[in-house]
């Protein structure tokens, strides 16, 4: 079920959280589990965050969202949230909820440089989550700005981020290089779909 909140994204009977209780029972801690924590596969316009009439994302009713949804997938059993919005503050309010939530062992893995990209049509037909207007743009990475990269990873660190990624992958090698020159936490390299 979709709608313009995402309420989907942190039903205590949604999908990811009846899967994340399902797994945990079923592998312990034998395994980590990771979730995507945003809210395009949940809302019914296919962006990542709450909207404006104008169709504009609002960051902060969108990291209340987010932080909702961190402590639902927790609580579900997940032991790393990512958050993958490109909200600003995300990491921090996320961070903040989690602990505030007695959740202080989940960890966060950061999409920190996410580029606005064609590559990403076939999981977005698969999820059905393209955006029903407009694009991502606002929100994600400016492709020809890798720069920006190292500002928003810093953000992410100081913001609690436990780990970080670069997502698309393989056409960002310099920026995956760049982050794991300047930091040290752990760098995911997420190569998507129409790679």
């Amino acid at each position: 079920r979709k709608d313009a909140r995402g309420s989907g994204a942190d039903a205590t009977d949604g999908v990811v959280q009846v899967a994340l209780r399902s797994l945990r029972d079923e592998v312990g801690d034998d395994l980590v589990l990771m979730a995507d924590t945003c809210l395009d596969e949940y809302t019914d316009h296919g962006h990542c965050g709450v909207l404006d009439a104008d169709g504009s994302v609002r960051n902060d009713e969108t990291l209340e969202r987010y932080a909702a949804i961190a402590i639902a997938q927790a609580d579900a059993g997940v032991d790393v949230v990512a958050p993958s919005g490109m909200m600003d503050g995300q990491v921090g309010a996320i961070r903040a909820a989690l602990d505030d939530a007695g959740n202080l062992d989940c960890a966060i893995l950061a999409y920190s440089a996410k580029y606005a990209s064609a590559l990403y049509g076939p999981f977005r037909d698969a999820a059905e989550c393209a955006p029903q207007f407009g694009d991502r743009r606002g929100y994600q990475m400016d492709p020809a700005n890798a720069r920006e990269a190292i500002a928003e990873t810093a953000l992410d660190v100081d913001e609690g981020a436990d780990m970080v990624m670069v997502k698309p992958a393989l056409a960002y090698l310099d920026v995956i290089a760049e982050i794991r020159s300047a930091f040290d936490v752990p760098v995911a390299a997420y190569h998507v779909s129409g790679e």
